[in-house]
């Protein structure tokens, strides 16, 4: 890791789609194609390697709270695996009806969502080991990302290929609110670049002290909600990359990356949100038909909240940060079969 460039070569055959990595990174664990699920310590050794099945492992999650639990997403199955004895899971749930995007655990790791294809979003009960709740009827296409709500322990959000982002209470279970994402955006009235594609949420993530809520959109755009009081409500959008944002990662409170298809790695500090002049007061109603208000605005965030960009040589799949005797990293999955770990400045 002293070299602050390390890549994590000869495990997966393909491509890797996802990876998780425990705080200090001395644990990694990445999945890819045909089922590989690959274990890595810090310095790029391959410790372990699960050899496929027919299914892709779309997902992978490190336990907090148990030493050598660590789950994954195969098809429509998770498997809880215990990485002292590795070749056959210690668990299995198959409650999903289709191929499963995304798994997260909340807090106290009592609960796991899994969302899938057709829209819905499982919620398992690790401790009694059943179906919880099946949240539905919401998406209308793939639901994509699930992430639970910080310090609130029965609420969760959904985003999906519909622009969706859809805030439960799982334990009623309950829709309190919807987003349309294409209802949200702000883009110039030439609808340029940023509009070629819909914003379909491809990913979501809380700020460790429940404030903020980031949503990755396939526009190029990032979405900051507000999430400090019971109703979330948009902050601002990030004119984040020139393609889609497929991943956002918070470093910090305030500190979060955003990856996408650009290639590109992007660190911000949202604290720098409002530095300097409100744009707002200042922004032209419109400039030769291409600019608003709120996108003059958002423009300007942008600039303020943004610290620095690392090119990369891929598409990036998936992404996860540590920290490390006092330096912060980023591990990468993106469309070859190699992990990178670069070093990030915040």
């Amino acid at each position: 890791m002293e070299e602050l460039n390390v890549k994590l070569q000869g495990g997966h055959t393909n491509s890797a789609l996802c990876v998780d990595a425990k705080s200090d990174g001395s644990r990694i664990i990445s999945g890819g194609e045909d089922g590989e699920i690959c274990l890595w310590t810090r310095d790029g050794t391959l410790s372990h390697k699960l050899h496929g099945e027919n299914e892709d492992c779309t997902g992978v999650y490190i336990s907090r709270t148990k030493e050598s639990i660590f789950y994954a997403s195969l098809g429509n199955t998770v498997k809880v695996f215990d990485s002292r004895n590795i070749q056959s899971p210690v668990e299995s749930y198959q409650f999903n009806e289709e191929e499963i995007d995304q798994i997260v655990l909340d807090e106290k790791e009592g609960f796991l969502a899994a969302c899938d294809d057709s829209g819905d979003v499982k919620i398992i009960s690790l401790q009694e080991k059943r179906l919880y709740k099946t949240l539905r009827r919401k998406h209308t296409n793939i639901c994509a990302t699930v992430c639970f709500r910080v310090r609130k322990p029965w609420e969760i959000f959904s985003g999906g290929m519909d622009c969706n982002l859809i805030h439960w209470d799982f334990s009623r279970p309950k829709c309190l609110n919807q987003f349309n994402m294409q209802e949200l955006q702000d883009a110039p009235s030439d609808l340029g670049a940023y509009m070629v594609n819909p914003p379909f949420v491809h990913n979501l993530s809380m700020s460790p002290d429940g404030k903020y809520l980031a949503c990755a959109l396939e526009n190029g755009f990032v979405s900051v909600f507000d999430a400090s009081k019971k109703n979330i409500a948009e902050m601002c959008t990030l004119h984040a990359h020139t393609q889609g944002v497929s991943q956002v990662d918070f470093v910090s409170s305030t500190k979060l990356l955003t990856g996408g298809n650009d290639c590109t790695v992007a660190s911000w500090d949202l604290s720098k949100m409002n530095s300097g002049e409100d744009a707002s007061t200042h922004a032209p109603s419109e400039t030769n038909g291409h600019s608003s208000p709120i996108h003059s605005r958002n423009s300007q965030i942008t600039e303020n909240c943004k610290l620095s960009e690392i090119q990369h040589s891929s598409k990036i799949n998936w992404m996860k940060n540590f920290s490390h005797s006092g330096n912060h990293f980023v591990v990468l999955a993106d469309q070859s079969p190699d992990l990178t770990v670069l070093p990030i400045q915040i």
